[in-house]
């Protein structure tokens, strides 16, 4: 993405000299198409993020005929483009100048945040960075991550975007591991380097080894539109939980057992029956999430009387469950009646067998 990109404007810029127009205004980048991740694929893996921006002077030099100012802001404007809408709470901090003199000592600034996080407003701010000077005081932005953070207790990623040019090493490395100490594992911590300064890798690498998350890249690493979305799923996102399939049990239960003949009230026996089934169900605990009674008579009577009696039975059942404690909320009751035979209603063994309660256990199984 950069790569191509700061290509493309480095051969607009050399048009531009040899047509006689160096005194033309300096291009923007070539226009970024994010790649749209699906939000209800995935879950935040993390709770907040904060970028950290360098806007020191070193910053003002160029990679490829491109000022790595303007490098580095397109990074973060591209990233931002990308993040999915999705329940984070974001931060957005400078060190560096941008702010009348060019020179002297810079500064960290938060910008944006701790907030939650809506991509247009971080665009806003990101976008009233306008320059780059001063000195480059990457501890003292690393320091004000450290207290923007300091609410947090959950999982924190940081993003860290600078040429890591004229640092102080100790400086930067001792604010680095003070964030780690604030967050032990729930940090992970990414450099972005821009430019292709060699005597900066150390530096890098002692920050990135603080912690174990995270990952060193250059932002011509981040070089399409994908590469970016797999940076952004690598960093800040993990896949949403897949939904459970429900397996159910079935358990039949004689009528003869629970009620006596033509009655929809539990008897003794039929309260002993549905007491080992309740402390069955308890035993599989929360993985339990549905249950449905279905009372069933046999052909003896009318049609509407049996329904009439199949649901009375089946709600008898259910209120007894949730007497002993099972969540009245997750079970169902109906009936049947006699429209669902499991044997011949024209003997009397046929007849005992469809006069039934049918209970069907619905427990969440475990996805390989």
């Amino acid at each position: 993405m950069f790569k191509q990109r700061i290509l493309t404007l480095s051969s607009i810029l050399l048009i531009g000299l040899l047509a006689g127009c160096a005194t033309s205004p300096a291009q923007p980048l070539p226009s970024f198409q994010p790649v749209t991740i699906d939000a209800t694929s995935y879950v935040p893996k993390v709770d907040s993020f904060a970028v950290i921006l360098d806007i020191s002077s070193s910053m003002t030099n160029t990679s490829q005929g491109v000022s790595k100012f303007a490098i580095a802001k397109e990074f973060v404007a591209d990233l931002n483009e990308t993040i999915p809408p999705l329940d984070y709470k974001a931060a957005l901090l400078t060190f560096g100048k941008s702010s009348g003199s060019t020179f002297g000592d810079g500064t960290a600034d938060v910008v944006y945040g701790l907030a939650p996080y809506q991509s247009a407003d971080f665009a806003a701010v990101l976008n009233s960075v306008e320059r780059a000077g001063g000195t480059t005081p990457m501890g003292k932005g690393i320091d004000a991550t450290t207290q923007t953070l300091s609410v947090e207790s959950g999982p924190v990623a940081v993003i860290l975007v600078s040429d890591f040019r004229e640092i102080s090493e100790k400086f930067a490395i001792n604010s680095a591991n003070k964030l780690k100490e604030q967050h032990g594992d729930n940090l992970c911590l990414y450099t972005v380097k821009v430019g292709e300064s060699l005597n900066t890798d150390s530096l890098i690498e002692q920050i990135r080894s603080i912690n174990a998350c995270g990952s060193s890249l250059n932002v011509t690493d981040i070089d399409t539109s994908s590469a970016m979305a797999e940076y952004v799923t690598e960093a800040l996102l993990k896949p949403a939980p897949q939904a459970k399939p429900i397996q159910y049990e079935k358990v039949s239960m004689s009528a003869t057992a629970l009620f006596d003949f033509d009655k929809d009230v539990l008897k003794e026996q039929g309260k002993t029956e549905l007491h080992k089934l309740d402390e069955y169900i308890k035993s599989k605990g929360v993985k339990v999430v549905d249950i449905k009674v279905i009372g069933h008579t046999d052909s003896t009577g009318s049609a509407e009387y049996n329904q009439g009696l199949s649901e009375r039975r089946a709600m008898a059942v259910k209120d007894y469950m949730a007497s002993e404690g099972i969540n009245a909320g997750m079970i169902s009751a109906s009936g049947e009646g006699e429209s669902n035979p499991i044997a011949d209603n024209n003997t009397q063994e046929g007849q005992a067998l469809n006069r039934r309660v049918d209970i069907h256990v619905g427990a969440t199984q475990a996805i390989d």
